[in-house]
């Protein structure tokens, strides 16, 4: 894979994201293998890191950073399919279905990614053969995950939609403090992500500053009321 080298390749025995890698769901002797033949990257805001179109060459795990999935209509408006947070595996689905990539995929952001080629992955399945159930699980919850969004774009209010979009770009520092944020996210990009209309998105990034639920500032959203933007996010949660 162009770029890739086994010297810019991060150590997943120290990173911070391991817990929700992959590799923490692996044996010893299979992590051990997962490391050896793991290359490394880093892009940069907006760099490519595959095209649609384009064959698979192997997986991806993003280490630091993220990484979006979207697909562009004849009009050129981005719809973004999913986030890839540090710890999180794709590009498995066209992998195995042994057809090529039907979205774009780019940094967001300064981003390091590992990545596995399609042979050493197979070999590596083959020789560790619980790494297929492991997989198997990443494919059935991804799916799950793309027909929940369907769902809730259907379905959803844009205020909720907003909400759930915000919850899910929080940054990992900042999880478990009382005023969580998020870094990097464009309204453009929620936009993307939710399906809704730029100017829809800045209504109710407004309306929710208006009512103090979220704070706005050049370059992070905080949360000043978590509590509140997850009801909103789902309005119907608990009720029977």
């Amino acid at each position: 894979m162009q770029g890739f080298t086994k010297e810019q390749t991060p150590e997943c025995g120290s990173c911070r994201f391991k817990a929700s890698c992959l590799f923490s769901k692996l044996d010893p002797k299979a992590q051990k293998a997962w490391n050896e033949m793991r290359l490394g990257r880093r892009f940069k805001d907006e760099e490519e890191i595959y095209s649609e179109t384009e064959q698979p060459l192997g997986v991806y795990t993003v280490c630091k950073g993220r990484a979006k999935i979207f697909s562009t209509d004849a009009r050129g408006q981005q719809m973004i399919t999913s986030i890839r947070h540090p710890g999180e595996t794709f590009g498995q689905i066209a992998l195995f279905s042994e057809q090529e990539h039907f979205c774009d995929s780019r940094a967001m952001g300064d981003t390091v990614l590992s990545f596995v080629d399609k042979k050493k992955l197979e070999e590596f399945m083959d020789s560790h053969a619980g790494t297929y159930k492991l997989f198997l699980n990443k494919i059935a919850t991804e799916m799950r995950g793309l027909h929940l969004k369907l769902n809730d774009t259907a379905y959803k209010p844009a205020r909720s939609k907003v909400a759930k979009a915000l919850l899910s770009a929080i940054s990992y520092k900042s999880k478990d403090t009382p005023t969580p944020a998020i870094h990097g996210l464009k309204r453009t990009e929620i936009a993307e992500i939710t399906g809704l209309a730029l100017e829809t998105v800045v209504r109710t990034l407004a309306e929710l500053e208006k009512r103090h639920i979220i704070k706005r500032e050049p370059k992070a959203i905080k949360i000043l009321d978590f509590a509140t933007l997850t009801k909103i996010s789902d309005p119907h949660a608990g009720r029977k």
